[in-house]
């Protein structure tokens, strides 16, 4: 019963295991995805474009988009379907030793967003993650060498591989909250003592209670 929950716990944890570089990276991402996500709900009639969350959190650190930026973008919004396809297959390739195409992948569909809309790029780059999980699956099972070479269930590995990177890609807009939850309650968060062996102290000297005799 609690197996898929403690399954969902360690990846989450997985997520926040990540090289300080990557950690400031994904802090920003998680920034820029959760503001533009939000405003999707919030405020759906007038929900800025992904390129406005981010001038708006750049005008916040003193720091505007140039409009060199926005060329760029603009350039990649004309291939917006393949920039969104892209995201989907970054998600798709991202793992427990490898988040940062998750991190391209969400920067991937913000991109295509301002061409195609929120939902739109969405839902294409998640039918190109599916998809390529599916058909890395249905060929483990044609070829049960296509995964792995030991006689093991390697259909398996793909479905579990495929949980993974969806899950490690759906938790990126949840990594900035995550720290700054963790943060605030860490000193508040007790760790227990290890056991300290008999007759030394927790100093590792040695203390006042004899120790057993040898039988």
């Amino acid at each position: 019963m609690y197996g898929p929950w403690r399954e969902v716990i360690r990846l989450c944890r997985t997520a926040g295991h990540r090289p300080r570089w990557q950690q400031v990276a994904a802090f920003g991402v998680s920034t820029w995805v959760l503001w533009w996500v939000g405003g999707q709900f919030i405020v759906p009639e007038t929900a800025p474009s992904a390129l406005d969350v981010l001038g708006e959190l750049g005008n916040r650190f003193g720091l505007a988009l140039s409009p060199w930026g926005r060329r760029v973008a603009q350039a990649w919004g004309q291939l917006a379907p393949l920039v969104s396809v892209l995201g989907g297959l970054l998600w798709a390739a991202t793992s427990e030793r490898g988040q940062a195409p998750a991190l391209l992948g969400w920067v991937a569909v913000m991109l295509a967003s301002e061409r195609l809309g929120y939902q739109p790029s969405v839902v294409i780059a998640l039918a190109a993650m599916v998809g390529f999980i599916l058909l890395a699956w249905l060929c483990s099972l044609a070829n049960n060498r296509f995964v792995d070479r030991r006689p093991t269930a390697p259909s398996h590995n793909v479905l579990r591989a495929g949980v993974s990177a969806a899950a490690l890609s759906a938790v990126v807009p949840l990594f900035a909250p995550g720290v700054f939850v963790f943060r605030l309650c860490r000193p508040y968060v007790a760790t227990a003592p290890g056991a300290v062996p008999a007759g030394r102290g927790s100093d590792g000297g040695r203390t006042g209670v004899p120790e057993p005799p040898d039988a």
